[in-house]
């Protein structure tokens, strides 16, 4: 046996507690996986019908060949690196993922400045040598769309000036199913290939006033903004999914534990007991040998 009864109820006490405390964050994560992915559907179906707006303006300028600072990346300027990872561990590999990725981007990148969402994030950079520009603590758990709002609009004047000649968001795209694995997706600028995935043809009956090159720089801000809340949301959903899993794991290996550690207290407090039964019975003996002897 590997310790006495009192020492295995002990540790078996204490697994009982760690294992309440992973399901509680299993429950919790999942609640908030539920928001995510609520918040997830809307901002898909709203960035789809956005896309399709700039897919439309494209075709109809292509005789024109529409000329926009945000459909070419300008020689001046560097490029801009966002990750995004949480503010606390316990999830696996969700942090580990997008922060080995974050250094292949920036080994690969000349010169480049790093905006981090997540404290995790910051931390991680920090350790590396990495100073980050700007840190978004919280943003990676609790996205709200003003936020997005208001970072897409700095970073969309930083564009226009060209201090940022390239904004990339290294992040992690939520699956239903299948592995969760990070993935760097450039925000700006926008060319033709980013919008190839659409099923359906742009509607070209549509009238923008005055003409579509006019409307096109003003729907680009929008796009830029709802598409960073988008990724937002999908990160926090892969991160609330991949923290539910590892607890779900936590709780299983509880749950071996607890089993384990019943049997070994159980053979435990039945050795004790036959010892007892031994010592009375030999004791009983020697009193019964100890009287015929003394008659």
């Amino acid at each position: 046996m590997s310790g006495t009864y009192n020492d295995i109820k002990q540790r078996l006490s204490g697994v009982r507690e760690t294992r309440q405390m992973t399901n509680a964050m299993y429950l919790l994560s999942a609640a908030r996986l539920k928001k995510a992915m609520h918040s997830m559907d809307y901002t898909l179906e709203y960035n789809d019908k956005l896309r399709r707006t700039m897919t439309d303006i494209l075709a109809i300028s292509e005789d024109r060949r529409l000329k926009s600072i945000y459909l070419e990346r300008s020689p001046k300027g560097h490029a801009l690196i966002m990750c995004v990872m949480g503010d606390k561990g316990l999830c696996g590999g969700y942090n580990n993922d997008v922060a080995q990725l974050t250094l292949q981007v920036l080994e690969k990148t000349e010169s480049a400045t790093v905006a981090c969402f997540g404290r995790m994030a910051y931390d991680f950079l920090r350790g590396k040598g990495v100073k980050p520009k700007m840190v978004f603590p919280g943003s990676s758990m609790h996205p709200e769309f003003s936020m997005a709002a208001e970072i897409s609009k700095t970073l969309v004047e930083k564009y226009l000036t060209d201090e940022y000649n390239e904004v990339f968001i290294i992040y992690t795209p939520f699956s239903r199913k299948g592995k969760l694995k990070p993935v760097c997706f450039r925000l700006l600028p926008l060319f033709g290939a980013d919008f190839t995935d659409l099923n359906e043809a742009p509607p070209t009956d549509l009238i923008y006033e005055p003409d579509p090159e006019s409307v096109f720089p003003h729907i680009v801000p929008v796009y830029c903004a709802a598409l960073l809340y988008n990724l937002l949301v999908q990160s926090s959903a892969s991160e609330n999914s991949s923290r539910m899993e590892a607890m779900q794991n936590a709780c299983d290996n509880a749950d071996e534990m607890i089993d384990t550690l019943s049997a070994e207290m159980n053979a435990v407090r039945q050795l004790t007991i036959t010892n007892e039964i031994t010592e009375i019975a030999a004791a009983a003996q020697a009193r019964k040998a100890t009287e015929k002897n003394g008659n």
